[in-house]
């Protein structure tokens, strides 16, 4: 059950949103279908959720849950608060997190040893409302609990990472692939194929969920959604709106309907 201290708090949802991550936490009413281009950690901080894909007969119960980006599935939180963290494009956070997992589904890992510790780490955080800084550090510190990089070390190719901040500096732009290729000294057949095994999506689709980031971050800045979304560069309402229910498992207008109800801190 919840504590008093987060059933006395204003908001009813937190959205944090940065570059290399974003997380919220708050309550989703019904089951969301999600397909997401980014590893997510997905944590309940009150009673257990289930997930289920389409190549599993039946779904299965935990309070903690990594997906690899790019996989499809269904969450349904039974409304309990959960933290849903969208974790770091290059593999980083993924990597290090599969790690704990106690059971896995091909790339899907469940039941996380360190459980508990995250469950706390996502409750101080709802509870503390801490700045965008102070959560970024704190979060920082809490993700990797315990150093493996003495056992493995994950190895990030830096022309992949020059792409990504290609991207998400140059989304007015909307840079050609042969661009992108050019600036790294690559084929376009190889930066598609090191962008993937990097990432585990396609670039195209990074490219539209950085989008979904600069709509989320506008709507926080005061815009209206229709006015975010094309400044984040969507062409117009109905490609925003595929978009958003294709990755994120919910229509715009559930989220304009939180938003009220839902600190959002850039």
């Amino acid at each position: 059950m919840l504590s008093s201290e987060v059933s006395n708090l204003s908001y009813a949802a937190q959205l944090y949103l940065w570059k290399r991550r974003t997380l919220y936490i708050g309550k989703f009413e019904e089951p969301i279908d999600v397909s997401q281009a980014a590893a997510t950690l997905t944590i309940s901080l009150d009673e257990p959720f289930t997930f289920i894909t389409e190549d599993m007969d039946i779904p299965v119960h935990t309070h903690s849950l990594i997906l690899p980006a790019g996989c499809s599935a269904t969450l349904d939180t039974k409304n309990a608060l959960v933290a849903n963290c969208n974790l770091d494009a290059l593999g980083r956070d993924y990597f290090n997190l599969f790690t704990y997992a106690q059971s896995a589904h091909n790339k899907i890992g469940f039941n996380l040893c360190e459980e508990a510790l995250l469950v706390k780490c996502f409750s101080h955080l709802f509870c503390s409302e801490m700045n965008s800084q102070q959560a970024c550090e704190y979060l920082e510190s809490k993700l990797n609990p315990i150093d493996i990089s003495s056992i493995n070390e994950y190895v990030v190719d830096a022309r992949i990472e020059k792409i990504i901040e290609l991207i998400q500096s140059r989304v007015n732009d909307n840079m050609s692939g042969e661009a992108l290729a050019e600036a790294v000294n690559l084929s376009i057949p190889r930066l598609a194929q090191l962008f993937k095994q990097q990432t585990g999506i396609p670039i195209r689709r990074y490219r539209l969920w950085h989008r979904l980031y600069l709509t989320a971050q506008y709507v926080g800045q005061g815009k209206n959604l229709t006015d975010a979304a094309l400044e984040a560069g969507f062409t117009d309402s109905s490609h925003f709106n595929h978009t958003f229910r294709s990755m994120l498992g919910m229509t715009p207008s559930f989220i304009l309907s939180q938003v009220k109800k839902t600190r959002i801190v850039i």
